[in-house]
């Protein structure tokens, strides 16, 4: 039995890990799945890595925007999922340019304004009722600026190859140039909610 920590990326929480922890804990691992305040203003890689805390029998999951936390988290291995790494820039260079649709609040917190928008551009990969259900449980996300450090060789990235947000170009160049094991899935940018069986598979072979 391994132990997992699923860290998600913007404006999720860890309900969109449910279907991937369910497949994980049917094959004997322990699963958590924290919800970090991405909604609250102010906090910082840092904080999110503090609410996780140290790891170190874990094999750590970070989505997204949860590649910029978990390499501040101490873990027995880390799995970037179509992530974004702790890179200077990294907005700039990973996110391909048509990924965008969402608006900023007062607060300067980014989010989806409307279903249609969300199922357009988040989840085109979705079918139309899991996108509108996920919908109805974002939450805005507060700026969050990388603090570029070193990944840890040995480590994995998995490559979501049909990804419209995170281009799946520089997901393969990015782990070969920072000596991270990369394994391809045949999905989108939302893989827990498309292929929870297949990711869930992977994850269990790493362990």
């Amino acid at each position: 039995m391994a132990r997992f920590v699923l860290v998600h990326g913007a404006w999720h929480g860890g309900w969109c890990f449910e279907q991937v922890a369910g497949e994980l804990e049917r094959r004997g691992h322990a699963v958590e799945a924290p919800d970090l305040p991405c909604d609250r203003v102010g906090r910082t890689v840092h904080d999110y890595a503090a609410l996780i805390g140290p790891r170190p029998d874990a094999v750590v999951i970070g989505h997204s925007m949860g590649g910029l936390t978990i390499p501040f988290v101490e873990a027995r291995m880390r799995v970037y999922l179509a992530a974004l790494l702790p890179l200077e820039n990294v907005y700039a260079d990973a996110l391909l340019e048509d990924f965008d649709g969402f608006l900023r609040d007062e607060q300067g917190r980014s989010y989806w304004p409307d279903r249609e928008t969300a199922f357009a551009k988040l989840y085109p990969d979705c079918a139309r009722e899991v996108s509108d259900a996920a919908f109805r449980r974002l939450r805005p996300q507060a700026r969050i600026d990388p603090v570029p450090c070193p990944v840890s060789a040995g480590d994995v990235f998995v490559v979501t190859v049909r990804d419209r947000a995170v281009d799946p170009a520089w997901q393969c160049r990015a782990a070969a140039e920072h000596g991270l094991r990369a394994f391809e899935l045949d999905a989108g940018h939302s893989p827990f909610l498309t292929h929870a069986a297949e990711l869930a598979a992977l994850l269990d072979s790493l362990a």
